[in-house]
This record gives C-alpha cells, sequence and structure tokens, in this order.
C-alpha cells in the first residue's frame, strides 16, 4: 500500500515524473532536431524541443513547468553563461505559458489532443502552435538589441525578416503542428505502458469501416517504395525523384491515410516521417549547393502540407464519428429510447436462435388521448426499466410504433421464463398525478431461427394473439396455438374493416333516434348508429364500434353522424320545430383540438342552434382536468351545447371525476336501472347518483326504464328524463318526418 501511495505521488508531483521525463526527453528532442550552416549562420529545419515541451504540458498541466524550466537549464547550462541561460529559459517559459494559459481557458481540459474534434482545432492551432512560436520569435527579437544572446555562430539571428529568421519561424511552427501527438503520445506510454492498448483500439475505431487488409499493405508498399526511393538512392538531378522534388508524392499517400485510416494514425505516421526524412535529409538534398531559399521552400510546402493532412484526417474521422452516430441513431427510437424495429431486424440476424416476446397495450391508446402523448411515453420507458432486471445480458426490449413493445430473449423459449416475464408484467402499475395506471397487457411468445425472412408478418400475427391473450389473460405461444382461430379473428376483423369503410363511401350506415321523455315536456332524441353490412344485414354497434376505434376511424364516423343529424334538423325545421338530437362522440373525437370549430361550422351551415344539439361522452378518464376531451366540453358548453355523460356509474372512479367535470346532464347507467326495486344496492347508488347530481345542478337522465313502477319511482328521486321501452324504442331517423312514432303521453305526470 505504501509503495503504491509513493509511485501516484512520483507520478501526480512536479519532483516525479514530470521533471524525470523532461530531463530524458529534452536531449532526445534535440537530438532529433535538424540544424544547419548556411552562409552567414545556423538555422534549424526542424526544432522538435518546442514539441516535446508542448506535450508535457498536455499531459501534465501545469506540473510540467518545473521540470521543463529544469531540463532547459542543464541543457543550455554547457553551452551559454548563467545570464543568458536565464534569458533563455525565460523566453521559452514565458511563451509556454502564454500559449498553454489561453488554449487552457478556451478548451477547459488539457486531455483530448488526439480524436481529431474540429471544435478543437482551430483553438490548437492558435494557442499551441502559432501563438507559442510567434510569441517565442518575438521575444528573441526583443532580447536581441540588448546584446545578451549571441549572434555570432548561432541560430539567432538581429534581421526579424531575413531568410534564416523565416526558416527559424518555420521550423518552430512545423514542429508544433506535426510532431506533438507524436511526443505526447510517447509521454503516455512512458507514463503508462498499457496506454499501447487503449491508442490501439482508439485507432482502430477510427479507421473507416471499408478497409482491408490488402488495402493497408498497399498504402505501406507504397509509402515504403517512395521512402526508399527518396533516401537509400543519393540526390541525382537527372532524376527529380530522387532529389527534394519527390516530396511532394507523400501528399497523395498521407492524404489517402487521412481519408481512410483515421486521425490518430494518420498524425503519428507523419510525425515519424517528418523525423526521418530529416534525419536522413543529405541523401535528398544536396546541402553543398542548395541556398536557402530552396531551403524556406521546401520548408513552406512541408507547413502546408502538415496542415492539410491533420485537417483533412480530422475532418474525415469527424464525419465518419458521425455517420456512426447517425447508424446508432437510426437503430433508437429517439423519443420512448429504446431499440426499435430496425435493430430488432439487426439483433435477429446475429444471434442464431431467440424467442421473442410481443406486449399489446391497447388501453394505451385511449389513455394517452386523455392524459396526452406523455403518458405513453412515460409508461413504456417504465416498463421497459421495471423488466430489466428479469433479462439475461444481451437481451433487450424494442420499441414498436403505437401502443405495443417486443422483448427478445436468447435461445428457445422456457416456459419458466415466460411465466417470469408474464407475472412481474402483471404487477407493473404507473402512478400519473396521483392515479394508479394499470392496463391489460397482452402477451405472446414464439421461437425464432436465423435468418427471419418475414418479420413484420410475424409480428403481425404475434399482435393478434396478443390480443386474443388480453381475453384470456394468459400469455399465448405461437408455435403452440390454433392457428386456425388465430387467422379467422384476423380476417374477421378485416372483413369488419372492409364493411365500415363501405358503409362510409357509400352511406349504408343508418341512424335511429329514440325518444327521451322529459318529466316537465322537454323531449328529445337519442341518435343511435346502426351498420348494413355488404351482405345486407343489420350489424350491431358492439360488434363494429370496437373496430372503428382500433383502426382510427371515430372521427370519420362522427362527422357522418353530426352531418346527417343537421341535414335532418335542417330539411325537417317546419314539420319538426325545435326538435332537439343528442349524439354519441368517441373520446378521439374529443381529443381533436379544431373540434368546437368544425361543429360551429356544420351548425352555421345548416341553420341549426347549439341548444338543439346535446353531446353525449361516455365517462372516462378523459373528463380529467387539463385533458383536451375537457377542454373541447367546456369549449362546446361555450358554444351553446349541452353536454351529457353516458352509461354514469361503471367506469373508474366515478365520483371523483364527476367531483371535477363540468357538464349539464348525467345519464344512469341502465344496470342500476333495471333491478333497482328489487336490488337495495342498486336502488341506493341511484339515490345517491341524484343526491350529487342535484348538488352540481346537473339534470338526471335514467335508461332502460321498462315499468310504470320503476318509471314512477324514478320521478320521485328527481330524475329529471326516462329513456326505455316504455317511452318508446329506437325507429328509423326518417320516421319522425312522417309522423311515426309510439305515444307521447305515455309517462306525463
Amino acid at each position: 500500500m505504501k509503495k503504491t501511495r509513493m509511485l501516484e505521488k512520483f507520478t501526480a508531483r512536479w519532483w516525479g515524473l514530470p521533471l524525470l521525463l523532461a530531463l530524458v526527453m529534452l536531449p532526445v528532442a534535440s537530438a532529433l532536431s535538424v540544424r544547419l550552416w548556411i552562409s552567414d549562420g545556423y538555422v534549424y529545419l526542424i526544432y522538435l524541443p518546442i514539441a516535446m515541451m508542448i506535450a508535457m504540458l498536455m499531459v501534465f498541466d501545469w506540473r510540467a513547468f518545473p521540470g521543463i524550466a529544469v531540463a532547459l537549464c542543464f541543457h543550455y547550462l554547457g553551452r551559454y553563461t548563467v545570464p543568458q541561460v536565464l534569458v533563455l529559459v525565460g523566453m521559452f517559459l514565458a511563451s509556454l505559458a502564454a500559449g498553454w494559459w489561453g488554449y487552457r481557458t478556451q478548451i477547459k481540459t488539457r486531455w483530448s489532443v488526439s480524436p481529431g474534434e474540429l471544435s478543437q482545432v482551430s483553438i490548437r492551432l492558435i494557442w499551441l502552435v502559432l501563438v507559442i512560436s510567434t510569441l517565442f520569435v518575438i521575444l528573441t527579437q526583443l532580447v536581441l538589441p540588448i546584446g545578451i544572446l549571441p549572434l555570432h555562430y548561432s541560430v539567432f539571428v538581429d534581421d526579424s525578416f531575413s531568410l534564416r529568421a523565416l526558416l527559424n519561424y518555420q521550423s518552430l511552427l512545423l514542429a508544433s503542428l506535426g510532431t506533438v501527438p507524436l511526443f505526447y503520445f510517447s509521454l503516455r506510454l512512458l507514463r503508462n505502458p498499457r496506454f499501447i492498448i487503449m491508442l490501439k483500439n482508439r485507432c482502430q475505431r477510427q479507421i473507416s469501416a471499408g478497409v482491408t487488409w490488402r488495402e493497408f499493405l498497399l498504402w505501406l508498399v507504397l509509402l515504403m517504395s517512395l521512402l526508399i526511393m527518396l533516401t537509400l538512392f543519393r540526390a541525382n538531378q537527372d532524376n527529380l525523384l530522387t532529389t527534394e522534388y519527390g516530396l511532394p508524392l507523400l501528399l497523395p499517400l498521407m492524404l489517402w491515410a487521412a481519408l481512410r485510416f483515421g486521425y490518430l494514425f494518420t498524425s503519428l505516421s507523419w510525425g515519424i516521417l517528418l523525423v526521418v526524412l530529416y534525419q536522413l535529409r543529405d541523401r535528398f538534398m544536396d546541402l553543398t549547393v542548395m541556398k536557402p531559399y530552396n531551403l524556406l521552400v521546401i520548408s513552406a510546402y512541408l507547413l502546408v502540407f502538415t496542415l492539410v493532412i491533420l485537417l483533412m484526417s480530422a475532418i474525415s474521422t469527424r464525419q465518419r464519428q458521425l455517420l456512426t452516430r447517425a447508424k446508432e441513431l437510426a437503430l433508437t427510437d429517439p423519443i420512448i429510447g429504446l431499440p426499435n424495429l430496425r435493430a430488432l431486424n439487426k439483433d435477429l440476424a446475429f444471434v442464431s436462435c431467440s424467442s421473442l416476446c410481443f406486449l399489446r397495450i391497447p388501453d394505451l391508446d385511449r389513455l394517452s388521448r386523455t392524459y396526452g402523448l406523455r403518458l405513453r411515453i412515460q409508461y413504456k420507458r417504465s416498463l421497459a426499466i421495471y423488466l430489466r432486471p428479469n433479462l439475461f445480458a444481451g437481451e433487450s426490449i424494442y420499441q414498436l410504433p403505437g401502443f405495443d413493445l417486443v422483448i427478445r430473449l436468447n435461445h428457445a423459449v422456457l416456459q419458466s421464463r415466460i411465466e417470469e416475464l408474464e407475472a412481474r408484467i402483471k404487477s407493473y402499475h404507473l402512478s400519473w398525478d396521483g392515479l394508479p395506471i394499470h392496463p391489460d397487457i397482452g402477451l405472446s411468445y414464439c421461437t425464432v431461427n436465423t435468418p427471419v425472412l418475414h418479420l413484420y408478418e410475424l409480428l403481425g400475427e404475434m399482435s393478434a394473439l396478443a390480443e386474443t391473450s388480453l381475453r384470456s389473460g394468459h400469455a399465448v405461444n405461437l408455435q403452440q396455438s390454433t392457428n386456425v382461430t388465430v387467422q379467422r379473428h384476423i380476417t374477421e376483423k378485416l372483413a369488419m374493416l372492409h364493411d365500415i369503410q363501405f358503409a362510409l363511401q357509400n352511406g349504408s350506415f343508418q341512424l335511429m333516434s329514440q325518444k327521451i321523455c322529459g318529466v316537465r315536456g322537454d323531449d328529445y332524441y337519442e341518435i343511435l348508429l346502426r351498420m348494413v353490412n355488404t351482405q345486407g344485414e343489420y350489424i350491431q354497434p358492439a360488434s363494429f364500434i370496437p373496430v372503428v376505434q382500433e383502426f382510427g376511424l371515430t372521427w370519420e364516423v362522427d362527422r357522418m353522424v353530426l352531418e346527417q343529424a343537421l341535414r335532418f334538423i335542417h330539411r325537417h325545421r317546419d314539420r319538426l320545430p325545435g326538435i332537439r338530437f343528442a349524439i354519441n362522440l368517441f373520446a378521439a373525437t374529443l381529443c381533436r383540438p379544431q373540434l368546437t370549430e368544425e361543429i360551429a361550422s356544420s351548425l352555421k351551415t345548416h341553420g341549426v342552434e347549439p341548444w338543439q344539439l346535446i353531446i353525449e361522452v361516455k365517462e372516462s378518464p378523459m373528463l380529467s382536468d387539463n385533458s383536451w376531451g375537457n377542454r373541447s366540453l367546456a369549449q362546446l358548453r361555450k358554444l351553446g351545447c349541452r353536454v351529457a355523460i353516458d352509461d354514469f356509474g361503471t367506469g373508474y372512479a366515478s365520483y371523483s371525476r364527476l367531483k371535477r367535470a363540468q357538464v349539464d346532464m348525467l345519464k344512469i347507467d341502465g344496470s342500476f336501472v333495471r333491478n333497482m326495486l328489487n336490488n337495495s344496492l342498486d336502488y341506493q347508488i341511484i339515490v345517491s347518483i341524484c343526491a350529487v347530481s342535484r348538488l352540481k345542478r346537473m339534470q338526471i337522465v335514467a335508461e332502460f326504464v321498462q315499468t310504470e313502477e320503476v318509471a314512477e319511482e324514478l320521478r320521485k328521486l328527481g330524475v329529471d328524463y326516462l329513456q326505455g321501452e316504455i317511452v318508446g324504442m329506437p325507429i328509423p331517423l326518417q320516421d319522425l318526418a312522417s309522423g311515426t312514432t309510439e305515444a307521447d303521453e305515455v309517462l306525463r305526470p
């Protein structure tokens, strides 16, 4: 333990590893730098210590400064006087401190030198390359007039605009730009040799997906061939390819690497190549006859090459990262945050045998229309999180459009796992605005083997089975189920959908009217819907209404009923003045934001007053505060229509919702009215409903009134309207105009 702590201190403190690496690396960088004697003094073609110092700052941050200062002192004490050493060290430290302060201020971290992030490229170029190199040259020119630094037989130049000064400046820029990654990764490896594994993995991730070993070997052979041609054959003016004029051939090869092999590999390769080329400069440059201007041109285009290569590698790497990210996002639903159907298809292709569990939650459609889409999103997210502890590694839950989910399990179906999942699903509920949301979930499952060629058709069958599971209350196995029953169920549903669409297009829906008798003489009629199928048979609402809701045809049906009813009032206003109709609307229709404007427009078109229209809605969560349904009801009442709750007493939390609902009328469900004289519980429920309704100043309608005794008792309880056999059975709407109705005065008090 003590050794570990000492090692950590040695690695982290300025007097430890930062100092040791600076003392070791500075002589190496100086030895690899290239200095030439030209007509009137020395010049650097590439000055690597500046790159080493920048890399030290990137690895150790401000803790690197003491080590850099000590290493510079040791390096210069043998060749310069103490005042000269202090001036040189001060210029280096001032330049590095200014550039590093600006870099840290903007980038906020010393890391991320290697990934090629385009957002960081400009900051590095400005502060770590341009500012440090330029400031060092400026400080040198400011110090030279003092006479402390030597001018003869040195690299220092008193003329700021001479070729020597420009060559020295380019050597700083080239080293800072091209070899910092090389020193940076060398320091990281010396600090932690295991970093080589991370570096390898990062290089592999940045390489383009289409790169093969054959392509990489071809690139390497071409590069080595060009390098051999430049360095092993002496410069020959008759063969320009063996001189410095062959250097531009490196550019297309390095651009190839930049576009295909990623930023890390390209920057490291180019840094190594620069060091090798300058170390073997005598092989392709005849320095005895070469003029300073030629050196300046070679240095300039190597500097431009470096900038182009690094920028191109950063851009191409970033584009590949964005493309990879886009592909990953394409496999995830952006709203729910779960893998989607495309991800399921991909995962099934990589696993030889899987089990699929299909979860169907149709109540989410109704609940999301009442409470908003956020409930559906939150429910699916929470359910997926709740089920994850039951999944093994590699298994996942997938989002399907609408209100379905799919679970993929590894290997073939195990009955114990299905039972475990089913039990966990049934135990889940979501608390939403204080109400427990616990919709029924249908579950079907099957085993599939790779390749799964007809996934969409398979999911369709599983969806139908999951709906069967909703009725049975147990998970259904596709392989063991009676496919004939499932197919028959699907066929019947599709046939019903065809009949509904045919009826909408050809007017095969028939409107019926049933009289609702007011005890004070203010009668009105409820519009009931019947359908005639393609065979001419009458279909009851209980058969076609669920299909209308499932396939999203609710507004088309409601709009048809509204139009026909209002058209009837308009045509027969002379025969039936002041007639009122009650029309049932689906919950989905009430959630239409423009519903009130559409109804107002229809009323105006047919010349019908709003008070002639009563909107009936089923008792449901849509009457909760801030729901679209409740807002639509408030707007309709403001328009002048009346609103009634239908089948009150059978829904969830009726009295809690009635406490907040703002409606005009309440229809007591017929299941309480039928046996009210023989069942004391039903009677007391009706009494309580009447009491609450009077407190809310709502009128009361009783359904399924079949006898005079029941009617009399309801009147005593304060019921305002009666509906049932004793009042009148449903008749075709057109019969109202011809006067074919049953007795109107049967129940008058």
